[in-house]
């Protein structure tokens, strides 16, 4: 057969193939509705007033069975899924977990815990964990006090099978409260990666402490009248205790006279030892305390024992006592006021007044000032006939050189006064020589004492401590010639109209005694005047500058005091560009109006303010321009 001939043959077969396939096609879509879908046709069932389509295209076969085994797949691992979870929890209700615990416990005691389980299932618990979470102020006994779980491992719990952990606790604040403990089960899941839990939540109440203390101390004394305070303990628990140790800790001001029962460790410890269950002690302190009046001071016991080489705190007592208005009053005002803020260089003029306020004549009054402060200028104080000793720094008036002092009548008033100056600079040699105070500490005495106070004399005191305040320097400079800034200026000297000539300006920043915070240096360029560009500093932060406003700012977060007066300053250096005017020919032209820094001084809370004069081309910083080198010439 030729081959066009057998060419032809082919294509009639694929014509009548085609053509069957489209015949079959129209069959099936007969009776469809315009617009079926290809693929689909009526179903001669269909009921009336429903279309009956019925999707009859390829594929259809695979996509039943996709969905088919889709659908029993996903039944099977649901199943699956659902079964071992309902198994899981099923095994967890099979675990018997109690918990055996006093009702109540003192601080202080220790107690026992018992957690109990039991396995109940027809499966092995794998890797069980039995496990206590303690809420704040319960301690595991002999661990550290903030540890708050602790976990033991039970290993393998066969059917049936039961077991305990004993934990020991203490508990060690919050009396007359309520704390609440879990107790936990875990095991391993089939497999191991998963984990099941079984708790038991227990509440515990808490009473008094085991061994209870008791602090009397009077509410108010005179200042340097003796009191006495009382310390009492009991053991109300049911156990013994040993190892008891009882500190008292009384202000530093406070003078120990005497105990009735000797401290074993200076004059605040007591080692009680062992203290049998309904047993009691006590001893009483004397002792004074010097103080202002209306000053409060706080009184504190602390009773602690040890168990397993631990130290716990079983109780705590604190008693408060005020100093009553003194029955020989003093107060001091420096220039008149009390709350004065000192400055290097200034004058002070102390005044201490005097009144006594018993109904008795109080003889042979002696009045001390003690002065204490490095900015004090010991060789500038006058006090005539005053005696001063320079070892101690302090002041002695009496009746020698105050008459009024040899008897100081019922109701009478008096003063003394001296003068004495600060340092002009501050004694800074060392990095942390900062935040200066002038301490001064006046106390009146008489050995004459009124029938209704306790004391050996009578005392009235008062102290009062004025603050120094920081400072903080900005010192603006500008120059022409400037080889050390690395800025390469251009330009006349002297400068000309018209022609612009370039300038380095410095800002230098010293801070002396007080750390400052939020410091903030500002000034304006004049008129002629603008910004190269070019600017550096010695720390991370530089200056800006508006363009709109033609001012310059610089901000710091922070200068610690000293710096500058000790080592390198902080420093900026920026460029500018200055361009004479017809109407500044012959005078200086003004470059730079007043630098000012405002800062925070931390110590004083404070603001501090410092300014620099405004600068022209006179330049009086740059040696090497004479005085008519900054004159503007045409």
């Amino acid at each position: 057969m030729a081959l066009e001939e057998l060419e032809k043959e082919l294509y009639k077969k694929e014509e009548s193939e085609e053509l069957k396939k489209r015949t079959a096609t129209s069959e099936e879509r007969v009776g469809a509705p315009a617009g079926t879908p290809p693929g689909w046709r009526k179903r001669p069932e269909a009921a009336k007033g429903h279309l009956g389509l019925e999707y009859q295209g390829p594929g259809l076969q695979t996509w039943r069975t996709w969905i088919l085994w889709g659908s029993a797949g996903a039944l099977v691992v649901l199943a699956a899924v659902s079964g071992y979870f309902i198994y899981q929890a099923f095994t967890v209700k099979d675990i018997a977990l109690t918990v055996d615990a006093p009702k109540e416990v003192p601080v202080g005691r220790p107690f026992e815990v018992n957690v109990g389980f039991a396995n109940q299932s027809d499966k092995i618990l794998k890797d069980a964990k039995v496990s206590l979470s303690l809420p704040d102020g319960v301690s595991f006994l002999g661990a550290p006090v903030d540890q708050r779980n602790e976990a033991r491992t039970a290993g393998d719990i066969g059917i049936g099978s039961m077991s305990r952990e004993t934990f020991s606790l203490i508990v060690l604040k919050d009396p007359q409260s309520v704390k609440k403990i879990r107790a936990a089960l875990s095991y391993a899941g089939i497999g191991g990666r998963s984990r099941f839990e079984r708790n038991e939540d227990f509440e515990l109440a808490v009473g008094n402490p085991a061994v209870q203390i008791d602090l009397r101390a009077p509410e108010k004394v005179f200042s340097g009248e003796e009191f006495e305070t009382l310390v009492t303990y009991k053991n109300t628990s049911d156990i013994d205790f040993s190892n008891l140790e009882l500190r008292v800790d009384f202000p530093p001001t406070f003078s120990f006279r005497s105990s009735t029962v000797k401290p074993d460790i200076g004059n605040s410890l007591w080692r009680i030892g062992a203290l049998l269950k309904g047993s009691e002690g006590e001893f009483a302190v004397r002792g004074n305390i010097i103080g202002p009046e209306k000053s409060f001071f706080e009184v504190k016991a602390n009773l602690t024992t040890s168990f397993l080489g631990k130290t716990y705190q079983i109780d705590t007592k604190a008693a408060s006592l005020a100093i009553s208005p003194s029955p020989l009053a003093l107060t001091v005002l420096v220039n008149g006021v009390t709350d004065f803020v000192a400055r290097p260089g200034d004058l002070l003029r102390y005044e201490l007044r005097f009144t006594n306020n018993t109904d008795v004549g109080l003889r042979d009054v002696v009045l001390r000032a003690k002065l204490v402060g490095e900015m004090f200028d010991f060789i500038t104080i006058d006090a005539p006939q005053v005696f001063f000793s320079s070892i101690t720094n302090t002041l002695t008036w009496n009746a020698a050189n105050t008459p009024q002092l040899a008897v100081l009548e019922p109701g009478a008033s008096g003063s003394v006064n001296f003068i004495v100056r600060l340092k002009s600079q501050y004694p800074i040699r060392r990095l942390n020589d900062k935040n200066f105070e002038l301490k001064l500490g006046a106390q009146i005495e008489s050995p004459t004492v009124p029938a209704f106070i306790g004391a050996e004399k009578t005392i009235g005191t008062f102290d009062l401590n004025v603050k120094v305040a920081g400072q903080t320097t900005i010192d603006a400079q500008v120059f022409f010639r400037d080889a050390a800034s690395g800025f390469v200026n251009k330009g006349p000297i002297p400068p000309l109209v018209n022609q612009p000539t370039n300038f380095t300006v410095h800002w230098v920043i010293v801070n002396y005694a007080t750390d400052v915070e939020n410091v903030t240096i500002r000034a304006f360029l004049q008129s002629g005047v603008r910004w190269t560009g070019q600017v550096k500093s010695n720390i991370s932060s530089v200056p800006a500058w508006n363009e709109r406003t033609q001012e310059v700012s610089w901000t710091i977060d922070r200068i610690p005091a000293t710096r500058g007066a000790l080592g390198n300053p902080i420093e900026a250096v920026f460029q500018i560009e200055a361009t004479p005017s017809i109407n500044q020919l012959g005078g200086y032209m003004p470059l730079i109006s007043d630098t000012e820094l405002r800062a925070l001084d931390t110590f004083m809370n404070a603001e501090i303010v410092s300014t620099n004069s405004t600068i022209s081309t006179s330049l009086p910083d740059d040696p090497t321009v004479g005085q008519q080198g900054g004159i503007v010439r045409q």
